[in-house]
C-alpha cells in the first residue's frame, strides 16, 4: 500500500513542479564534462520496495527530477524485498545502463556485489553516483552522497542519555538489521560511543542479527525482550526495528526504552505515542535528491562533482515530532521542508564535498 501511495504522490509532485516550471540553480565542479543533452535519461536504483528508508531515497530522486523540469527522464526500480538476492538489483542496474545512459544513482545493501557492474558502467562512460552506501574503490565510482553514520548514531545516542540514570549497571541490548552493511555498524558504534561517554557502567550485549525482514525482525526482537526483560535500553540502527517495537509494546502492554533510525510512518507514530523514545534521521530524501541533481547537472553540460557529499542528519523525538509528521505527509511537504537546505547546498556544493577517502564512516 505504501508503494502505491508513493507512486501516486510522485505523479502529483511531478505534475505540480512541471506546471510551475520550477528549476534549481546549476553549479559546476571538478571532473570530466559531457555535452548537454536536452532530455537526459537518468535512473535511480534502490535496494528494495518494502522499506521506508529506500522509498524515501527514491522519493527524493523523483522530487529532484520534477523540480528540475524533467520528471519524464527519470526511471526508478528496486527489488520487491531487501531480503531478495542482490543479483536482482544488479540486473536492474545493468538494465538501467541501457535505458539511462546519462547516469544512474544506486543504493545497495551489498556494495561488493556492485563493484564490477559499476566499474563496467564507468568504463562505458555511464556516470554512477553511489547513494547511502559508498561504492568499493574497485568500482571506480567517483561520487557518493551519504551520511557520516557514526554521527547519526551518536546524535540519537546523546538524546537517549536524558532517559538513563547515571551509574546504571544494567544492560543495553543491541540489534543489527543487516550485519554486512557497514554503515549500520557505524550507527551502532555512534550510539554506543555516546552512551559509554555518558555512563561507563553500562553493559552492552553482542550485536544480534535481527534481520531486516519485517516478520523476522519482530520475532527476533520479541525473543531478545524475553531474554533481557529488564534491559536499560534497546538500540538498533535500521528501518524496521522501531516498527517492531511498536508492535511488541502493543502485544505485551509493556514499555521499553528504544532508539532506532529512519522515518517509517509506524515509527514516527510510535514517537508521538511515546512507544519509541527517538529516531536518528539520516534524511534519506536529501540523498536521493542530491544524487539526481548531480547527474542532471552533468548530463546538461556541467562537470560531474566528485567526492563525498554528506547532506547532514538530525534526530527525532517528541520535541519535534509534529514538524516531522507535517514533513512526511507527501513529497510536496518534504520538498517544502528541505527547500532551504537544497537551495543552500546546491548553490555551492563544494562546501559540502570531501574526498572519498574521508567517507570511512558512511
Amino acid at each position: 500500500m505504501r508503494i502505491r501511495d508513493r507512486r501516486a504522490r510522485r505523479a502529483l509532485i511531478a505534475l505540480g513542479a512541471l506546471a510551475a516550471g520550477a528549476t534549481i540553480g546549476a553549479c559546476g565542479g571538478s571532473g570530466g564534462s559531457s555535452p548537454p543533452r536536452p532530455h537526459p535519461k537518468l535512473a535511480m536504483i534502490t535496494a528494495a520496495n518494502d522499506q521506508n528508508a529506500f522509498i524515501e531515497m527514491a522519493d527524493g530522486a523523483a522530487s529532484a527530477a520534477a523540480h528540475l523540469g524533467d520528471a519524464a527522464g527519470l526511471t526508478e526500480s528496486a527489488p520487491p524485498s531487501v531480503t531478495d538476492d542482490a543479483t536482482t538489483e544488479v540486473q536492474e542496474f545493468q538494465s538501467a545502463e541501457t535505458t539511462s545512459k546519462d547516469g544512474v544513482a544506486v543504493m545497495t545493501t551489498d556494495p561488493p556485489d556492485f563493484a564490477q557492474p559499476e566499474a563496467q558502467a564507468e568504463a562505458a562512460g555511464i556516470p554512477v553516483v553511489a547513494v547511502d552506501a559508498c561504492s568499493l574503490p574497485t568500482a571506480n565510482v567517483p561520487t557518493c552522497v551519504a551520511n557520516d553514520n557514526q554521527a547519526v548514531g551518536e546524535a540519537i545516542g546523546k538524546k537517549l542519555t536524558a532517559k538513563i540514570p547515571k551509574h546504571s549497571t544494567g544492560t543495553v541490548v543491541v540489534g543489527d538489521d543487516i550485519p554486512q552493511l557497514q554503515l549500520l555498524g557505524y550507527r551502532i558504534t555512534g550510539m554506543e560511543k555516546a552512551l559509554k561517554a555518558y555512563d561507563p557502567h553500562l553493559k552492552f550485549t553482542q550485536e544480534y542479527n535481527v534481520t531486516s525482514d519485517p516478520t523476522t525482525n519482530e520475532q527476533q526482537w520479541a525473543s531478545l525482550v524475553s531474554k533481557y526483560p529488564h534491559a536499560v535500553a534497546y538500540i538498533a540502527p535500521g528501518d524496521q526495528d522501531a516498527v517492531s517495537f511498536v508492535q511488541i509494546e502493543k502485544q505485551t502492554h509493556k514499555h521499553y526504552l528504544v532508539i532506532a533510525c529512519d522515518v517509517d510512518p509506524v515509527a514516527i507514530k510510535g514517537v508521538e505515542d511515546g512507544e519509541i523514545y527517538g529516531l536518528g534521521d539520516p534524511e534519506h530524501f536529501l540523498k536521493g535528491y542530491f544524487a539526481i541533481w548531480l547527474l542532471y547537472e552533468h548530463a546538461t553540460g556541467k562537470s560531474l562533482i566528485t567526492g563525498w557529499w554528506n547532506p547532514g542528519d538530525s534526530t527525532i523525538t517528541k520535541s519535534n515530532i509534529k514538524a516531522i509528521q507535517k514533513r512526511e505527509e507527501n513529497n510536496n511537504t518534504r520538498y517544502a521542508y528541505y527547500k532551504s537546505i537544497i537551495k543552500k547546498e546546491t548553490a555551492d556544493p563544494q562546501k559540502y564535498i570531501k574526498p572519498l577517502s574521508d567517507a570511512g564512516e558512511n
